[in-house]
């Protein structure tokens, strides 16, 4: 049968949420963009469920935050435990409501992600081909050609570009022969969304048991009015551990929650069990061929991070994208999108690590931490967390807000020189971060991120003092400009001029002597 043929500018391999977000930016910036995956449609359950900060400035910018937060339960606590025993709860929203509009986390699971992006796409005219299953690839000087399978027969598209965010066994990475370097846990977990929980605190409950944990993330409520949660754990049996054999059934995890840790409930809705896996692709491009999300990086559900960082991989590469397809930067500029999202997956992937490690050892150290040592530390520190820088640096890491880039890599060669004293000082408080958010309680804007909504590359001045520079640049790189009042408590203070990028990191900075 003869292949029938297709062209575009960038195609998008997978519609799971990293894919479906990719295809939302291209379509906002106009890019001819086609997306394919082997499902016959959206996902139905998923392990996937908290929404970080960054990721809601994300949804900003595309205009679909209103519809996020309708459907979404935000929760703005923390609450650890010991077995049926609840802690004070830390205040995620009191940590974070200096830093973004979106404090605490938002509860949308991964099915509800992906019907908002495929609902705007479909509003927009721009459908997934579902059941087109990925076959091969072939680069072709300044094309790629991705043959596929369809329900009416072979496919073959030709794409300037191609994004795989074709998940953890990328089939795409597979065919390029790129290494998914790391490790999988022995440890056999399971996630069941139940039905009439009892026995749990509010906010997003974190309890520990000699040689267990539970994580239980709110849900809303059931039919009958009862309370539903998402819940995670270990339930292994010794003779399984280390093989691949996994035998856990959800009468197992429901003996376990009981009896550890005094939760109950009436039915699961949905049930699955999985090992956690800390991989990292080593490379994140080959040619003109990207990976993205899942297919580039996964580790533990540990801090609700994975999800999050897929949307943020694709949110960087389509603005570097379309700075090259409309001439904007060279195209050696998308180099960049390696040199910036890798290092964030290594560090994340090395914390979680260690994170999980820490929650799941089960040596005499770790469980006398757990069970003896935080019933006696917790209490000191809910006092003092809210009041101590570290509380909200904590908030930074957990909603990804302080992730910074080395801009260029003169400057990332330069700081791997510093020594003593100014090795700590080698990141910037502002450049290659995303900009400080800044609310203004008079004024034509709520805050300084409401000019970011067109994902442009613009100027802003902050302070009178820096106006005439701010333009000045503006004029230079031919791109707009805004001056704002000056926010020294934001770290934008008098006579701050900087560039900011449409994915809203700072490209460069300077300040205006008074």
């Amino acid at each position: 049968m003869d292949s029938k043929q297709l062209q575009t500018d960038v195609l998008v391999i997978g519609a799971g949420p990293t894919g479906l977000m990719a295809a939302a930016w291209l379509h906002k910036f106009g890019i001819d963009a086609q997306i394919i995956d082997s499902k016959s449609g959206p996902t139905r359950e998923s392990r996937a469920l908290a929404l970080q900060a960054r990721s809601m400035e994300i949804y900003r910018q595309l205009g679909l935050v209103d519809e996020v937060l309708r459907r979404a339960i935000p929760t703005g606590e923390l609450r650890p435990g010991i077995g049926a025993r609840s802690f004070k709860s830390i205040k995620l929203n009191r940590l974070g409501y200096s830093q973004t509009r979106y404090a605490g986390l938002t509860m949308l699971e991964q099915s509800a992600n992906e019907e908002i992006l495929t609902d705007s796409l479909k509003a927009a005219g721009h459908e997934v081909l579902w059941s087109h299953g990925f076959d091969s690839l072939q680069e072709t000087g300044k094309r790629v050609e991705v043959r596929c399978t369809g329900p009416e027969g072979p496919l073959t598209i030709s794409a300037r570009y191609v994004i795989a965010a074709d998940g953890a066994s990328s089939p795409v990475r597979e065919a390029l022969g790129i290494a998914f370097e790391g490790e999988t846990a022995d440890q056999v977990f399971y996630v069941l969304d139940a039905n009439g929980v009892t026995g749990m605190g509010s906010g997003i409950n974190v309890r520990f048991a000699e040689e267990n944990f539970m994580l239980g993330f709110p849900m809303g409520t059931d039919a009958q009015g009862g309370e539903r949660r998402r819940l995670l754990g270990i339930v292994n049996e010794p003779e399984t551990a280390g093989t691949d054999v996994i035998e856990v059934d959800e009468k197992r995890a429901r003996t376990a929650l009981r009896r550890e840790f005094g939760v109950l409930y009436t039915d699961a809705q949905w049930f699955s069990r999985y090992r956690v896996h800390h991989r990292v692709a080593e490379t994140f491009a080959r040619g003109r061929i990207f990976l993205a999300g899942d297919a580039a990086h996964i580790h533990s559900p540990v801090g609700a991070q994975g999800m999050n960082t897929g949307l943020q991989d694709v949110h960087n590469l389509v603005c570097k994208l379309n700075d090259v397809l409309s001439g904007g930067m060279p195209g050696d500029y998308l180099q960049r999108y390696e040199a910036e999202r890798r290092p964030v997956a290594l560090r994340l992937v090395k914390t979680t690590d260690r994170v999980f490690s820490a929650v799941t050892s089960t040596s005499w150290l770790a469980r006398t931490l757990r069970i003896r040592m935080l019933p006696v530390i917790w209490p000191m520190a809910i006092r003092m967390i809210g009041r101590i820088p570290a509380g909200r640096r904590f908030f930074g890491y957990l909603s990804q807000i302080r992730i910074h880039y080395w801009i260029t890599e003169h400057a990332r060669d330069r700081a791997s020189l510093a020594r003593g004293f100014a090795k700590t000082r080698r990141r910037g408080k502002v450049m290659g971060r995303r900009l400080p958010w800044v609310p203004f309680r008079t004024g034509e804007y709520p805050d300084n991120f409401e000019v970011l909504n067109d994902a442009s590359w613009q100027v802003h001045g902050y302070g009178g003092s820096s106006s005439a520079r701010a333009n000045e640049l503006a004029t230079e790189l031919g791109v707009g400009c805004h001056v704002f009042p000056a926010a020294a408590t934001y770290l934008l203070p008098e006579g701050s001029v900087v560039l900011v990028r449409p994915d809203m990191f700072v490209a460069h900075f300077e300040q205006v002597p008074e």
